[in-house]
């Protein structure tokens, strides 16, 4: 994964901290469950006080000290998650048909915009369904070969790519 991960927990309802995140990136948090905003960086929604934010590796050198500073004086929290996740981008006319056999989410259901925390295989993903045809699953890095390797088998007879 090229992009850089960086989870943010915190309080929705105090503005102050809504404020604070949309001012240093640009955009605002998504307080929908199971919804991601797409901006300059995507922010999924984890948790009522809980999102991760990706994005291209240099910003993180940038973001990072920027979102501490202004989170230092409230009840927040920011932490790197850079290292330990990956980003595996799927795309194809039958994607959502290779999901559904390791997924137990309704796929038929899951909107473009949506992201929900699952299990794929047997690894525990955020899945994201970034366009109609094209997803991208955010695994721990101690997983990701596990899950390439699954995500191949599963889709061999189908069409779909990897990124």
């Amino acid at each position: 994964m090229s992009d850089a991960c960086i989870n943010i927990r915190g309080n929705a309802d105090d503005p102050g901290f809504v404020n604070a995140i949309k001012e240093v990136t640009g955009q605002a948090l998504p307080t929908e469950p199971n919804t991601a905003a797409r901006g300059a960086h995507c922010v999924y929604w984890l948790g009522p006080d809980e999102w991760l934010v990706t994005t291209a590796q240099e910003n993180r050198a940038e973001l990072l000290p920027k979102l501490d500073a202004a989170l230092s004086s409230m009840h927040a929290a920011v932490n790197d998650l850079s290292g330990g996740n990956v980003a595996i981008s799927l795309r194809g006319s039958e994607v959502a048909e290779v999901l559904a056999k390791g997924c137990t989410l309704d796929l038929e259901r899951f909107a473009v915009g949506a992201c929900a925390q699952t299990g794929l295989g047997k690894a525990g993903i955020l899945l994201d369904r970034a366009a109609e045809i094209e997803y991208t699953i955010i695994v721990r890095r101690s997983f990701s070969d596990y899950l390439m390797q699954w995500l191949r088998h599963a889709g061999q007879d189908h069409d779909i790519e990897f990124g």
